[in-house]
């Protein structure tokens, strides 16, 4: 698959304009957890939204690596994207651009302050590996990282 076809296939089963919630496995320090986050895909740029406050944000500032998956609906089928690399947080111009760019999450819905809330943290995701099932069947494929970069 080239890059051009994976981008054609991600718009057609994940929109930009799509709200998406991403499954998110973190550790707390013990044991794997399972989370779910707001995720906004800014063309292949991937970033997650949570409070501020939450043990997610713990266990994401202590232990940066992480993989999730999102399903991928398209026709009555599914399909996954999965991603696994470290995350950094995005404040600032960078989150704007982002979101402006992913425009699927209103983020006044759980925080009235928008994007410049202080309790709503965005982490920006640095893919090691990318796995993608499409919905319409086929082979999962192994995507190269630099794509995503």
């Amino acid at each position: 698959m080239t890059k051009q076809e994976f981008e054609r296939l991600l718009n057609e089963s994940l929109p930009l304009d799509s709200e998406t919630v991403a499954f998110v496995a973190t550790w707390d320090g013990q044991r794997p957890r399972l989370r779910p986050l707001v995720f906004v895909r800014e063309g292949l740029r991937f970033h997650f939204a949570t409070a501020r406050c939450s043990a997610k944000v713990r266990e994401l500032t202590a232990f940066p690596h992480i993989e999730s998956v999102v399903l991928l609906k398209q026709g009555g089928h599914l399909g996954q994207l999965r991603l696994a690399g470290d995350v950094v947080e995005v404040k600032g111009k960078a989150l704007h651009a982002a979101w402006d760019a992913g425009h699927g999450y209103d983020a006044t819905m759980y925080f009235p302050g928008g994007l410049d809330d202080p309790d709503l943290i965005a982490f920006r995701l640095r893919p090691e590996h990318i796995a993608f099932s499409p919905p319409s069947g086929g082979e999962t494929e192994e995507l190269s990282a630099a794509w995503f970069s």
